[in-house]
């Protein structure tokens, strides 16, 4: 079996391991406009318990629809643990992202130096936060997954259809609109540097737009009234309405971000990389898109750890080129052995870094916390004192029916308070959650159409 193969191999169980050990979510995001909307499709969740963005109809439906439609499909062959259900949505994840992945690694390899191409396929597949961040249900993930397909034509002479590629570009734009700067970027790139014909480059446009349109008819009937919620969030983006609810950071803090949560070695690996680029090849594509990507969200004011995930995919080829560079600029000194010898600590970090990421559940740990209890109580209803605020509360999602949650300065065990984790009472508490944000879960009432596009989204 090729190299290629086994890494492929590899590859395919690190990323079921991730998917698998993944439980819980890095962002609130994942949870609040995906399963939550999800769940609101379906009919389990009235729009009064929704979040603001989707009463302000920022939030494209269209991973929404995709969700339900798994969870709708899952619950008609019997599967109705939620944290099944979480799980098909990663391994959904995983699977594209092994795909698309695949086709870009076929792809770009040629171009690569023969003595680099193993390190390439490697990085490809290992780097620690690949695998950890591309088994997310969540529009990061997706826009940054649906833009590398896209990316992977461009770069494939035999496979360069305008249509195609915009297609995948509007679907990425379609997951997380603030992706659209890396389309932008690479569609100057074939315009100014490429030179792309004017014919190929309506067709990318027109690409684009049908999926665009498709998305404005999904999120319409899904709304119950015409919207565009791309042109929604954008308004909010450039007024600051959406940039009020959070902190504003310096333009700086990315670079600080990449050093501090790639790992120190690694994320300065990555500015290095991006410095010889800018320095050496001032003309390849990735300078196209990485530098008018950070530029771009350097400016907005919200910055978070997260909107970098679409760029994350990126990120290899940029180590991998960079090295090419300095090989091609100076032979003798990037030797093998030496370079070996020099990367052995970044290797090391990176394999701790990626076996601590595959095994451990994503955020603050308060989902595997709920199937803990969901292993002992089952479907009884169970009451919880978080001592802390409102970052450890339990979805609804994820609890027995008529559980609560409370926030309190400390636990006092009362006969008024059912103790299910020590006495192992039987009384259930079936008063509904009082804090302000949380979700009550009742049948929203939603009409035939929009439960046919939630069955149609188990198919996609």
């Amino acid at each position: 079996m090729s190299f290629h193969r086994w890494c492929f191999l590899f590859a395919v169980a690190t990323f079921t391991t991730a998917a698998w050990f993944g439980t819980g979510y890095h962002a609130e995001d994942e949870y609040q406009h995906v399963i939550l909307l999800a769940e609101h499709l379906r009919g389990n969740v009235d729009a009064e318990s929704l979040p603001i963005d989707y009463h302000n109809g920022w939030r494209s439906m269209a991973l929404p629809l995709i969700a339900s439609g798994v969870f709708q499909t899952a619950e008609a062959v019997g599967i109705k643990n939620p944290f099944m259900l979480a799980l098909l949505l990663r391994l959904l994840t995983a699977a594209l992202s092994l795909w698309v992945i695949a086709g870009f690694v076929k792809v770009v390899l040629p171009s690569v130096r023969a003595e680099n191409r193993k390190a390439f396929v490697i990085v490809s597949w290992f780097l620690w936060f690949i695998p950890v961040l591309h088994i997310r249900f969540t529009g990061e993930a997706w826009s940054g997954l649906l833009f590398l397909r896209g990316l992977t034509l461009v770069l494939d002479p035999v496979q360069r259809k305008g249509w195609a590629i915009g297609a995948w570009f509007g679907a990425a734009v379609l997951c997380r609109p603030a992706a659209a700067v890396l389309p932008f970027g690479a569609l100057l790139w074939m315009i100014f540097s490429q030179g792309m014909e004017r014919k190929n480059v309506l067709a990318l446009l027109a690409g684009g737009a049908s999926v665009l349109i498709i998305g404005i008819l999904v999120d319409s009937l899904a709304y119950g009234t015409f919207i565009i919620t791309l042109w929604n969030y954008g308004v909010a983006a450039i007024t600051g309405e959406e940039a009020a609810r959070f902190t504003t950071l310096p333009w700086y803090q990315y670079p600080l971000f990449a050093m501090k949560y790639a790992t120190l070695p690694i994320g300065a690996l990555m500015l290095i990389a991006l410095a010889i680029l800018l320095v050496m090849r001032r003309k390849h594509l990735l300078l196209w898109l990485l530098l008018s990507f950070l530029v771009a969200h350097s400016i907005l004011p919200i910055k978070e750890l997260r909107f970098l995930f679409p760029v994350a995919l990126l990120v290899p080829w940029l180590l991998v080129i960079a090295w090419d560079t300095l090989c091609e600029r100076w032979p003798t000194v990037m030797q093998r052995n030496i370079v070996l010898q020099l990367l052995f600590p970044f290797v090391v970090v990176n394999a701790i870094a990626l076996v601590i990421g595959m095994a451990t559940p994503a955020g603050n740990g308060r989902i595997k916390l709920a199937e803990a209890i969901h292993e002992r109580y089952g479907d009884e209803a169970v009451h919880i004192d978080h001592l802390g605020d409102w970052r450890q509360w339990i979805p609804p999602f994820f609890l027995a029916p008529h559980s609560t949650e409370a926030f309190t300065e400390k636990i006092v065990p009362s006969r008024d308070r059912p103790n299910h984790f020590g006495d192992r009472a039987r009384e259930q508490r079936t008063g509904p959650r009082e804090e302000p944000g949380t979700d009550r879960y009742r049948h929203a009432g939603l009409d035939a159409p929009l439960h046919a596009l939630v069955w149609i989204g188990g198919w996609v």
